[in-house]
């Protein structure tokens, strides 16, 4: 073991131990959720270099053991002294193998376990961290940039001298300060961003260290496991254990890129790295990475806002001008993230459901349930029922409210309220339980949704004017509105015999208005009747009572028998008497005549037996 390598790891070991006390003050000192992320990182790289150094100390004495047995066997000029010699001549290397064999592992579980917690209890108390102290800024920015400074130098150093000399124990601590440099500038850089108007960026880049932490921890999980199925040799190297690849790739990225090269030399069975486009490659590298970042800078330049869509023009998480809206079509910008544009349908009518959310597969009935319940109290004003049992003035009604709105003024909805969306949800839901509250459950149910919906659209737009949302409510409706469904058969069985009521009393209606208006037909028929009889039986009376006396007067003008107004009246009487009977004429028998019947008509059998030509005389 190299006197300088050992030096090295142990400066590794007290600079880490150094950065992690830094961290931790400078985090607290800002108040930064990040910070706390990048020193629990840093505490895990000092746990890593302390075990490092301790290791390398044990294999430093095992070499200085081993070149004291070598000048010994020298000296006597023979090794047979040595050469069956048991496990206590060699002390140094025991407790280097017990070490290696029980308190590594053991220490990289404990490792395992602090690198967990750090990933998962942290995880849902960061949105809980304050924000960071703006006044305070300044000075972390400046403490962070020049701690990450000094670990990536000799994170950089540590790193070739362990490549060049091959020390892998000094590999995992070189590792951790690079990545402990890294997340120092990022820190630096989260800062400047929180400053500059993303208050978010703490909280994202928190996260992000917790998800690279978890995936730290689950590599060293994986590593135990191996290493309890792991072949071991007699002789053969062993693997650092708590040494993590990712941490090594994640502070020496380029190590990708010789990574590359081994594997494509193995596959193709030649040096590709050393072809003269593998060597382009490699120098031109960073220029096509460099010529890629300043394309997308200049894509992000323009913008096209889409018909019907308004968008709001940031710089530096600021509105550029009086509101920073802009309205359709194309328009330029400085690249991101300096400026950066947010689109918001301002023409499209937009909704969300108060209460259960329906589903649209489903078939709406009040006994079958059809979505998640949402129960409210609404008032109710009959209090007693049918057996005068007095039932509390409330019931429960399952409501699903839609709401469209459309947002009419852009800068007032997204600067002046946090999380518009949200509030204008509650702002409808409180006055939803709040009309409910005041409503008439029977009069709700029947002929009153439309009057709510308009009440409860004005009261939703009132509260929305007064805290300038920036929003129209378009419509309001209660489509959706039933009792609880384990009750909704009974509230069923009431409404159908309510039904069949008023069926029955319209049915009795009908029957009482046709019965009546018959009868009243009825009589006004009858009495007409009679009327048209009385008329014409006193007109009858009238008539004959003339026709005598005209009658009168003729026969007393040519009395007797003979007389001209006896003839004529029995004349009229033979002719109004046989004007509908069929006549026969007789003739006599001594003439050739002949007498033709009509036998398809039914004769009186009386005249055709008593018909016969008179006797000749």
């Amino acid at each position: 073991m190299d006197q300088s390598a050992k030096r090295i790891g142990l400066i590794n070991w007290v600079t880490l131990l150094l950065a992690t006390i830094g961290l931790l003050l400078v985090s607290k000192y800002v108040r930064t959720a990040a910070g706390m992320m990048a020193t629990a990182v840093a505490g895990f790289g000092l746990f890593v270099a302390l075990m490092s150094f301790f290791q390398m100390s044990l294999v430093e004495r095992e070499h200085f053991e081993r070149l004291e047995l070598e000048e010994l066997s020298k000296s006597r000029g023979s090794e047979s002294l040595f050469a069956g010699a048991g496990a206590d001549t060699f002390p140094a290397k025991r407790s280097r193998e017990q070490f290696e064999r029980w308190f590594v592992p053991v220490l990289t579980g404990i490792l395992f376990l602090f690198q967990a917690a750090a990933a998962y209890l942290p995880w849902k108390q960061i949105t809980s961290v304050p924000p960071i102290i703006a006044d305070r800024a300044t000075l972390a920015m400046a403490l962070l940039g020049m701690l990450g400074l000094i670990l990536f130098l000799l994170g950089k150093y540590s790193s070739g001298l362990a490549r060049l000399q091959g020390q892998k124990l000094l590999r995992p601590g070189a590792a951790y300060l690079l990545l402990t440099s890294y997340a120092s500038f990022a820190v630096t850089a989260d800062i400047a961003a929180v400053l500059f108007g993303f208050p978010k960026t703490d909280q994202i880049l928190a996260r992000v260290l917790c998800i690279v932490v978890g995936l730290i921890a689950l590599e060293t999980l994986l590593g135990l496991i191996m290493e309890i199925y792991r072949v071991r040799m007699q002789g053969g190297e062993s693997r650092v254990l708590y040494e993590s690849r990712l941490v090594g790739l994640l502070g020496q990225p380029e190590a990708i890129i010789t990574t590359a090269a081994h594997a494509l030399d193995y596959q193709f069975g030649f040096k590709v790295s050393e072809s003269w486009f593998y060597r382009f490659l490699e120098k031109a590298l960073g220029w096509l990475i460099l010529a890629q970042l300043a394309i997308f800078a200049l894509s992000t330049c323009f913008v096209v806002v889409q018909p019907g869509d308004q968008a709001l023009l940031e710089r530096f998480g600021r509105p550029l001008g009086a509101e920073g809206v802009i309205g359709p079509g194309l328009h330029l910008k400085l690249p991101w993230p300096i400026d950066q544009t947010i689109n918001y349908h301002t023409e499209q009518i937009q909704r969300f459901i108060i209460g259960a959310e329906p589903d649209p597969s489903a078939t709406i009935a009040w006994a079958k349930a059809h979505s998640k319940e949402e129960t409210f109290l609404v008032a109710s004003q009959s209090t007693n029922d049918a057996s005068g049992t007095k039932s509390p003035p409330v019931n429960l009604l399952a409501v699903s409210i839609p709401v469209q709105y459309q947002i009419t003024n852009l800068a007032s909805w997204a600067y002046i309220n946090e999380d518009p969306d949200t509030l204008l949800r509650g702002i409808a839901t409180r006055e939803v339980v709040h009309y409910l509250a005041s409503a008439d459950f029977d009069d709700l149910m029947s002929r009153g949704r439309g009057v709510a919906g308009d009440s409860l659209l004005k009261s939703i737009q009132s509260q929305v004017d007064a805290r300038q949302l920036g929003a129209k409510i378009i419509f309001v409706g209660l489509e959706d509105i039933h009792p609880p469904t384990k009750v909704a058969k009974k509230f069923e069985e009431v409404v159908g015999a309510a039904e069949t009521r008023e069926a029955r009393i319209l049915q009795a209606d009908a029957y009482a208005t046709s019965s009546n208006a018959w009868a009243s037909a009825e009589a006004s028929n009858r009495v007409w009747k009679a009327e048209a009889y009385r008329h014409r039986m006193i007109t009858n009376s009238s008539a004959r009572a003339i026709l005598f006396g005209q009658q009168a007067l003729a026969y007393a003008a040519a009395p007797g028998a003979n007389g001209v107004y006896e003839q004529r009246a029995k004349l009229e009487a033979l002719v109004e008497g046989s004007s509908r009977a069929r006549k026969y004429i007789i003739v006599t028998t001594n003439t050739p005549d002949i007498l033709i019947y009509n036998l398809e008509d039914k004769v009186r059998p009386d005249l055709l037996d008593q018909l016969s030509a008179p006797p000749k005389k």
